[in-house]
């Protein structure tokens, strides 16, 4: 019997497949991401003698995590978006198949000939589709095949209302019908789950905005005060008390460690709400963080 409590080791390319510009991103983004992290740190110990109100050793920290982050998730982000655009196009097709079934024409004919029309980025898929049956695949197995490449949910459980209606027989126009139905609706559940979270997503990217304006606004008005006083009176004594020195660059790293943090959360949560994917947090992290970085920069 197999001990449910062993954990599995992460496999790359049980999660990315065979896609090497993956693979590729996350080995160059990943190398850039730990020379930045050096920098950062040799730069802290003094070593590299890049002038302070130019490159601090924050700026290399947070370059090295946009360098980690921004390109994966970005990368995600568009092939999230090209499997969204394919699964649009797939009920017209499904209901294309359908009627020509209804016609007379086999499955093998249908699906052919619906790979010579347009379907915008479905096409290139049907005509691998195509491809596959003229080489003497079954029809099973190009489908198959078809919601392997996919790795979409939507897909696969298409896949297997096709594949299983055709092993039972029966009327195989109905059968491509009811598929395009199938995704229709569940096509309006994921719009309709979108927008009610994106108003939740909505206000954790206004939170930020907010918390990120208070902490400025904080430090250009009372923190201002503090510093002017602290000029003309650092070192003084008032009665048996000695006015402390504040180090204002300290206090501009801890600010903005928080402001990070908040870049960091807001963009993972809002993100993963709005779309339901872990890679859309991701990218509006990355936004954020970089928000964060330009303001604390230019104008803390």
């Amino acid at each position: 019997m197999k001990n449910p409590f062993i954990q599995q080791k992460f496999n790359v390319n049980k999660i990315y497949g065979k896609d090497t510009k993956i693979l590729f991103l996350i080995f160059i983004s990943s190398s850039f991401s730990i020379i930045l992290f050096i920098l950062g740190l040799l730069t802290l110990l003094g070593l590299t003698g890049f002038p302070e109100n130019i490159l601090s050793w924050a700026d290399f920290i947070v370059l090295g995590i946009l360098s980690c982050i921004g390109p994966i998730g970005f990368y995600n982000h568009l092939m999230t978006k090209k499997k969204r655009e394919i699964e649009n196009q797939l009920p017209d097709f499904l209901r294309e198949i359908s009627g020509s079934t209804a016609s007379g024409m086999t499955v093998f004919d249908a699906i052919k000939s619906s790979a010579k029309g347009d379907h915008g980025k479905l096409t290139l898929e049907l005509q691998r589709m195509s491809s596959q049956l003229s080489w003497g695949i079954s029809v099973n197995d190009v489908f198959d095949n078809f919601g392997k490449r996919m790795k979409s949910d939507l897909v696969k459980r298409m896949v297997i209302t096709i594949k299983k209606a055709l092993e039972i027989g029966g009327n195989t126009s109905s059968v491509f019908n009811a598929a395009a139905v199938e995704i229709d609706q569940a096509k309006r559940v994921e719009e309709q789950r979108k927008i009610e979270m994106s108003l939740y997503s909505i206000v954790i990217f206004i939170s930020f905005f907010v918390f990120l304006a208070v902490i400025l606004i904080i430090d250009k008005t009372i923190f201002a005060a503090i510093f002017d006083l602290q000029a003309q009176m650092a070192g003084q004594t008032i009665g048996n008390m000695m006015i402390a020195s504040i180090d204002h660059d300290l206090l501009k790293y801890m600010f903005f460690s928080f402001v990070l943090v908040q870049s960091m959360g807001g963009g993972l949560l809002g993100g993963f709400m709005m779309d339901g994917k872990l890679s859309s947090g991701i990218r509006f992290g990355f936004v954020l963080i970089l928000i964060s970085f330009f303001v604390f920069k230019f104008l803390f």
